[in-house]
């Protein structure tokens, strides 16, 4: 994931919500604030009055960038600064049309139609989301965010089978795609996904048979003994969920093992499988 100190794309103003505080003011003090200036109104003047001029000068560059989009519609170098300029407006909506024009031009970087699908989930667009997060598994077809995101929709709407259905296909194609491009597909975090599905509709031969899938391809992989340990405390055999998670997290590499020792201590009445060592980015990728 390329990171820009020029281009930093949705940034985590991205969901920020800007709140406005409203103070009761006596007569005194506007009496005062005429007579005398008052440091901190007089610093809130000069703040606003420099946040008008950047927005006035991110502005101008915008319009320079669409005036060279005019004359090459598909210049990477001017579709990148407008929607990196327009992300700093917080105009979500204007970055759709150049991040479509970017991605369609670029089919092979995944990542910019990744940053559509994400600015589409802003604007509340679910169905062009999932649109673009299918677009981008018909070429890479073991992207586990597009995976992660589409089995969500599916679960949400009440389809799990769509949503098994998903991840049995990327499964399915797993070894060809890393024959051609090795490493290019994650299938154990594909299978360890699938059986958590599998937890959640209480199918626990799958889930389990799933779990053993990926101790084939690692026996040295902690998730399935995480897996089955969470089965264990559904089933209300917490002796035996505890014994497996201690195990888990004697084999999980440093910054997991303080996840898997809290999931150890949840309640016991927890019953909802909670996914760890999965990627879940919180903010798009950048080119």
């Amino acid at each position: 994931m390329a990171k820009s100190t020029t281009q930093k794309w949705i940034i985590n103003g991205v969901l920020a919500i800007v709140t406005l505080s409203f103070l009761g003011l006596s007569i005194a003090p506007l009496i005062t604030g005429i007579l005398t200036p008052n440091p901190q109104q007089t610093a809130k003047t000069e703040q606003t009055d420099t946040q008008a001029a950047e927005t006035e000068r991110l502005k101008i560059q915008i319009e320079g960038f669409q005036a060279v989009l005019k004359r090459e519609p598909k210049n990477e170098t001017a579709l990148k600064g407008l929607i990196d300029l327009r992300l700093k407006l917080k105009d979500f909506k204007g970055t759709v049309e150049p991040l479509q024009v970017l991605a369609d031009a670029n089919p092979q970087e995944y990542q910019y139609r990744k940053i559509l699908a994400r600015v589409l989930l802003e604007l509340k667009d679910r169905p062009g989301a999932i649109a673009e997060y299918r677009k981008i598994l018909t070429t890479n077809p073991g992207e586990l965010e597009s995976l992660q995101t589409l089995v969500g929709f599916e679960l949400e709407d009440q389809k799990p089978e769509s949503a098994i259905g998903l991840l049995t296909k990327a499964i399915e194609n797993a070894d060809t795609a890393n024959q051609v491009q090795p490493k290019s597909v994650d299938k154990p975090a594909i299978l360890w996904i699938l059986g958590n599905v599998y937890t959640d509709q209480k199918r626990f031969p799958e889930a389990i048979s799933t779990f053993d899938k990926i101790t084939a391809e690692d026996p040295k992989d902690f998730r399935p003994l995480v897996g089955r340990a969470q089965i264990k405390r559904i089933q209300g055999k917490e002796a035996e969920a505890k014994t497996l998670f201690t195990e888990a997290a004697k084999l999980a590499p440093v910054e997991f093992k303080d996840r898997v020792n809290e999931l150890a201590n949840l309640p016991t009445t927890a019953a909802t499988p909670v996914p760890i060592a999965t990627p879940t980015p919180s903010t798009p990728p950048t080119p």
